[in-house]
């Protein structure tokens, strides 16, 4: 049985590139599928937390919250990073 991750939903492989890179610094499994929104990744998501490249940016977004993104940033590592903290429950650090 593998631990619960996050859902990145993204098919660009410079961008999943990043967000992974951001995940492994922070030691927190991340699962990708491809491409859709963050929404539908967070429900795909045992956390509920998914990430999706958006028109402004990577976004991030809840299973239990709005349809719309929780967060969106245009530095793909940096989102990464806030999304796995969160997954981890540490301090988000700065947001965008």
């Amino acid at each position: 049985m593998s631990p619960p991750s996050v859902v990145l939903a993204a098919d660009d492989a410079a961008l999943i590139r990043l967000v992974r890179a951001a995940f492994e610094e922070e030691a927190v499994p991340l699962a990708v599928v491809g491409a859709g929104t963050a929404r539908a990744a967070a429900v795909r998501s045992p956390l509920g937390i998914g990430l999706a490249a958006g028109p402004t940016g990577l976004e991030l977004a809840l299973a239990t919250g709005p349809d719309e993104p929780w967060l969106v940033d245009r530095d793909p590592r940096r989102l990464g990073r806030i999304a796995a903290r969160l997954a981890a429950r540490r301090p988000l650090g700065e947001l965008p």
